[in-house]
């Protein structure tokens, strides 16, 4: 559906992490869920130890994915050859973290908020953390915190999804699909327009924005329905579609190629 062909502005966007991670045991899934490996003496860890330690993991850095990851090698996703016993060498992606910060300190856990790009595994930074010699084993404990405009404390429980299972009650809990588009500038266009822009062809349409150059922007009819994305040149007012929903083409009356 029109949802899953939005996914990309989610998986792609800047997250947020609350990661609770354990010093002195090391599991093979780099979280509290896999088999323990190693566990070492924590207690001559220091507070100034785990700060200093965190200093090399700001801003642009290195990170093996997990063998636990869907990340493939060779046409097979890594977590499939982790089931079968493999551990296979993995090249390092760059990876971005913006703020690393301690949040709390009660050892041997402790818990840090990660401001970080895509492509960034939480877990990995638990791991890799336990991997200095000050710190001896670190695990990751908690789950991500917030993606783009998805926070924690908006998250519905199962038991409150199963109880509104009855009386359908649970859909006031579901967001329209543009929900992830709110950062984008959205223009909206007339009949004659969504005709053409539905069957692929550029439009002009002016829309002041504050970018040079080609923005991407989401479009909508004028009866509020979402038609797709686009990218619109304010220079010279022209938007050519990037992505038309399914549901706007046929209500267009255009015929799908």
């Amino acid at each position: 559906g029109n949802g899953t062909r939005l996914s990309e502005f989610v998986l792609t966007g800047d997250k947020t992490y609350l990661l609770s991670a354990r010093l002195g045991v090391s599991t093979d899934t780099y979280d509290s869920e896999g088999k323990t490996i190693e566990q070492h003496d924590h207690h001559e860890v220091s507070l100034s130890q785990v700060r200093s330690a965190l200093t090399g993991f700001d801003g642009e850095i290195d990170q093996i994915p997990p063998m636990y990851s869907a990340i493939k090698k060779d046409g097979q996703p890594l977590y499939k050859l982790a089931r079968q016993g493999k551990n296979v060498p993995r090249e390092p992606r760059r990876v971005t973290v913006k703020s690393l910060t301690l949040t709390e300190w009660d050892p041997p856990d402790f818990q840090l908020r990660i401001e970080c790009g895509s492509g960034f595994y939480a877990r990995s930074l638990a791991h890799d953390l336990g991997q200095e010699p000050r710190l001896r084993r670190a695990y990751d404990i908690a789950p991500s915190r917030k993606g783009r405009e998805f926070h924690i404390e908006d998250s519905v429980s199962i038991d409150e999804l199963t109880a509104g299972a009855n009386d359908d009650s649970w859909t006031r809990h579901l967001l329209k699909p543009d929900y992830v588009l709110k950062h984008f500038d959205a223009i909206c266009i007339g009949s004659q327009q969504t005709a053409a822009f539905t069957h692929g062809r550029a439009i002009d349409v002016a829309h002041n924005s504050s970018e040079s150059g080609e923005v991407q922007v989401s479009v909508y009819a004028k009866s509020g329905e979402l038609l797709g994305l686009g990218f619109h040149d304010a220079a010279t007012s022209r938007l050519r579609p990037a992505k038309v929903f399914h549901a706007a083409i046929e209500s267009s009356g255009a015929t799908q190629i």
